[in-house]
């Protein structure tokens, strides 16, 4: 299980667990926060893989 942290200014602001969830409903969880966040904070937000530490890069 991959847990995905939320970044904006070099600050985590949100972290999404996988909890079971499939690959596609990963992404479009992570894609609707993202855009959500972004359109409120007006800031570039990118998704690491606390696990690994790399960005995590999401298709659908």
């Amino acid at each position: 299980m991959s847990t995905y942290n939320l970044i904006a200014d070099g600050a985590v602001i949100e972290t999404i667990e996988e909890q079971g969830r499939c690959k596609d409903t990963m992404a479009y969880v992570l894609m609707d926060r993202v855009y959500t966040l972004t359109s409120q904070m007006k800031q570039h937000i990118n998704v690491i893989i606390k696990e690994t530490g790399k960005e995590h890069y999401y298709n659908v």
